[in-house]
């Protein structure tokens, strides 16, 4: 992949936070992990995640809160312990119930409760299936018998009908979970999507209104597949030419679009 300049350095703005990416990016990218000031941020922070969790293992008894606790302590503690598993185990449940989760227009997941985590807005079916499959594989699930037989529904689904007619929020979600998956990130399917959304891609390095820039950049940037490196390269050009003074990039939600660039540049080895 060719080399890019950044234009500033991009890592002030996690100096201090006491967000879960935020400390990760300084405890991988800015080694503070030694730091007492990191290890102090780090205990409070991930006390409040797990605080509040009832016995079912939900939070506030909504899906999407305990999407975001557990995607939260995905980027701090890393590893499961009984109660993610629990919560693992409540949103798999629900995943799997389309009784209970519809994914109609009147139970849309508005934008603004997604802030932080990396989906496009969708009905709550295809927010929290994606999301449960993605918090189980990269909590060490992968093979569970329920996440397997859900990938590989979704994946035959993938080929009944063309992708231009799906919902692009939807087919992103979908590629979002797929992409942390050991078996899916080099499944058919996956190569489907990716091919997909090089369909979409503009000359400006994005993907339209309907698909997240940072959210598609960085779900993108997990793979190893040559159409995906090369939307890589024309998004990487969008980047320089977007970021702000200080080094972040968006415009709402700046720590966050910093973050999923970052990241996704670390991971292509760019800086």
């Amino acid at each position: 992949m060719k080399k890019i300049r950044l234009h500033h350095w991009p890592y002030a703005i996690f100096r201090s936070s006491r967000t879960p990416p935020g400390l990760y990016a300084r405890q991988k990218w800015l080694q503070e992990a030694s730091s007492p000031l990191w290890k102090a941020d780090f205990n409070a922070t991930v006390s409040g995640l797990f605080q509040g969790q009832s016995d079912g293992g939900l939070w506030s008894g909504s899906p999407i809160e305990t999407i975001h606790r557990l995607f939260g302590l995905h980027l701090t503690v890393r590893t499961s312990n009984a109660a993610i598993d629990r919560s693992l185990d409540a949103l798999l449940a629900i995943a799997s119930n389309t009784e209970r989760v519809k994914g109609t227009s009147e139970t849309a997941v508005p934008e603004g409760r997604l802030r932080g985590l990396p989906f496009a807005p969708a009905g709550r079916q295809f927010i929290i299936l994606p999301a449960a499959l993605f918090l189980a594989t990269i909590f060490g699930r992968a093979s569970d018998p329920n996440v397997l037989g859900h990938c590989e529904r979704i994946a035959a689904d993938l080929t009944a009908a063309p992708l231009v007619q799906r919902d692009p929020a939807v087919l992103h979600n979908i590629l979002r979970a797929f992409v942390v998956h050991p078996d899916y990130a080099t499944h058919a399917a996956t190569g489907l999507l990716v091919a997909w959304l090089a369909d979409r891609q503009t000359l400006q390095g994005d993907w339209g209104p309907d698909i997240p820039f940072y959210q598609a950049l960085n779900a993108l940037a997990h793979l190893d597949h040559p159409t995906a490196d090369r939307q890589l390269e024309r998004a990487f050009i969008h980047l320089t030419q977007h970021q702000h003074p200080d080094g972040a990039w968006g415009e709402a939600d700046r720590l966050w679009c910093t973050f999923l660039a970052v990241h996704a540049l670390r991971n292509k080895g760019l800086i």
